[in-house]
């Protein structure tokens, strides 16, 4: 603790070497000095000396290079993989790291205050955005939260136990040094204050296009905490799971205002107030949080927002739709979505996530807007946004079904919500395939030798795979809405919560056949195995089955067997109708290069010379097959 305590005297000495150390310095110089604090970087957790010559050497290198991601060598970026030239770079990007990793702590905090404040990276100009501290830093902002968490119902979904993110509308510029004050209920509670709302680390990413690691979280274990980042960034309550502190008000000093819009239950920014005041704040990001949806853009966005009230509101119609599809309450522990864009995108594909970061954008031009969808509202997003959603609910499927049935949140949005067809909400859902019509989703089964064969759709994973990304894997489900509507649906997942138990496990991807074709059953109020059998999911036990339905007193359906006897009339029964269904479904043809025919367009390729009336004429045996095993009576 002396040691601690005695940090004014050591703060002269450090000034002292920090002077000496960079005295004459050039490149080189610059390199070997990093090199030397970085050989010992655990020292920059409580080594006043090391951070203060780390800070002397950022400064110097951004006076004669240039910021990070600002100077000609870096502007575009920096290889994952060093590369020979740029050797200072990397040791500017790894000490920049290092202090945000291991000197930016509570306890630091307070005994380094004066080595900390003002202390500020110069590419925070560039990542998160360049915004001057208040002009009066005693100024006192106040900001209302839903400090609770309540215990989530049902099966679990992704993340659902990990803290809860609340906007509170404050923003920290770079190197300022805030206090947070809380009321007691927050006090060593599990509480916490994160500073910078892109919380996901990039190590992983191929191009390094900021800091890997942005977001600094300090505990709430006193009345006042202080809060501190080089780069500055939003500032956000994490709320711990099972919270109950209810809704209560905190005050910062020190802070500036971020563009914030509200439309919580207890807080609803009105358009007026947004148009008067909110947007005008000055801070690089803007925040918006609802009950169900919270989002983060830059401000630079924010022209390209026409009425945030629409677009909230909008947000919320889609979050109640997947949670009306899966059987969830409408309001939930924390949002159903919580998105924003960041300079890469967080995986090496697209991702679900507590944020869900799939979304690119250029700092060099923050007003460019890449992403419509976050200023437009939900109906403008293409269909991955919400098939990611779809995988963070971890609901119930049958084997197969994994990268299909995540798919039925779009479906669900756009028919429910925003007026789409059926038809257009189906075929949008993957691929953005809208000219698709539910007829011919259903050719794109039957036209396929499996089948004719009478056989199970292939769930393989491999690339004859007939589930994967594709509007069939899912087409069981859509015409049980066509039939019997969305409630349905509803009623199935909503049974599955209701009937699950902690630690329990839930089927996400395997849910056995005939139990789960019992339950749909159940809920759509008739037997629907011959409707899901038609889609190439066969019962195992087909007796039991037929058993348990006559006992639950669920009958064949005449509405799937009307359907399944219209099917028979779109077959493709020659090459020519063969071609005329390729040509609808992929209106700008399928010859290219390196086409897989397994396949997608490339499966069409390799079929259109071969299809003929034979296959057509197997293809509506088949599903006579299907008709005459399941309705005997007709």
């Amino acid at each position: 603790m002396k040691t601690w305590h005695g940090a004014p005297l050591l703060l002269g000495i450090g000034l002292a070497l920090a002077t000496a150390t960079m005295a004459g310095g050039n490149s080189d110089q610059l390199l070997q000095d990093a090199r030397s604090i970085l050989a010992s970087s655990d020292r920059l957790e409580s080594d006043q000396i090391k951070i203060l010559a780390a800070f002397k050497l950022i400064e110097q290198y951004e006076s004669e290079e240039g910021p990070l991601f600002l100077n000609a060598a870096t502007r575009n970026g920096l290889p994952r993989t060093p590369k020979d030239g740029l050797e200072l770079h990397y040791a500017m990007l790894e000490l920049q790291q290092a202090l945000i990793d291991k000197t930016y702590t509570a306890r630091n905090l307070k005994y380094f205050r004066k080595i900390l404040s003002g202390r500020k990276f110069e590419t925070s100009a560039y990542f998160p955005g360049a915004v001057e501290p208040p002009a009066n830093p005693n100024t006192v902002e106040t900001a209302q939260i839903n400090a609770s968490q309540s215990t989530a119902w049902g099966q679990p979904v992704s993340g659902q136990d990990n803290p809860a993110r609340r906007a509170t509308g404050c923003y920290l510029a770079p190197g300022s040094i805030a206090v947070l004050r809380v009321p007691q209920d927050l006090i060593n509670k599990g509480y916490s204050v994160r500073v910078g709302a892109h919380s996901w680390d990039l190590t992983k990413k191929p191009s390094i296009k900021r800091l890997d690691r942005v977001s600094i979280v300090y505990p709430i274990e006193e009345r006042d905490t202080l809060i501190a980042h080089p780069l500055g960034g939003g500032i956000y309550i994490e709320v711990p799971y099972e919270a109950d502190a209810g809704v209560v008000t905190i005050a910062f000093k020190n802070v500036v205002r971020a563009p914030f819009f509200s439309a919580r239950s207890f807080d609803q920014t009105t358009l007026a107030q947004w148009n008067r005041t909110e947007r005008k704040h000055p801070a690089p990001w803007a925040d918006f949080e609802s009950d169900k949806f919270m989002m983060q853009i830059p401000t630079a966005w924010l022209a390209q927002v026409e009425n945030p009230v629409t677009l909230m509101a909008d947000f919320d119609k889609a979050m109640d739709a997947i949670s009306e599809l899966f059987g969830h309450p409408l309001v939930r522990s924390k949002t159903v979505l919580y998105t924003q864009p960041d300079v890469n995108m967080r995986g090496s594909a697209n991702f679900p996530g507590y944020p869900q970061s799939n979304y690119p954008y250029n700092p060099h031009n923050p007003g460019e807007v890449r992403h419509r969808w976050m200023v437009k509202g939900p109906q403008y997003a293409d269909w991955t946004v919400f098939h990611e959603v779809g995988h963070s609910q971890f609901f119930s499927k049958f084997r197969g079904e994994v990268e299909a049935d995540v798919n039925l949140p779009t479906a669900a949005i756009l028919s429910k919500k925003f007026g789409w067809s059926l038809d257009k909400a189906f075929g949008y859902a993957i691929g953005d395939m809208d000219h698709l019509t539910m007829d011919e989703i259903a050719v794109m089964w039957m036209v396929t030798e499996n089948f004719r064969q009478g056989n199970e759709m292939d769930y393989s994973n491999r690339p004859g795979d007939e589930f994967k990304y594709q509007h069939r894997g899912f087409g069981k489900y859509m015409d049980i809405v066509n039939l019997f509507g969305w409630d349905a649906l509803g009623r199935f997942w909503k049974y599955d919560n209701e009937n699950w138990k902690p630690g329990m496990k839930v089927p996400n991807n395997n849910d056995p056949v005939d139990d789960r074709i019992l339950r749909l059953s159940r809920a759509a109020g008739a037997d629907l195995t011959p409707l899901i059998h038609f889609w190439g999911i066969h019962p195992e036990n087909p007796s039991r089955l037929a058993a348990a339905m006559e006992k639950e007193g669920l009958k064949p359906s005449r509405a799937v067997y009307d359907r399944l006897q219209h099917y028979k009339t779109v077959i493709p029964m020659d090459n020519e109708a063969f071609r005329a269904h390729c040509k609808r479904v992929y209106p700008n043809g399928v010859s290219g290069r390196n086409n897989n025919p397994n396949f997608g367009p490339g499966w069409y390729e390799a079929q259109l010379p071969m299809y003929t009336e034979k296959q057509g004429q197997a293809a509506q045996a088949a599903l006579q097959d299907i008709i005459d095993r399941y309705f005997t009576n007709r």
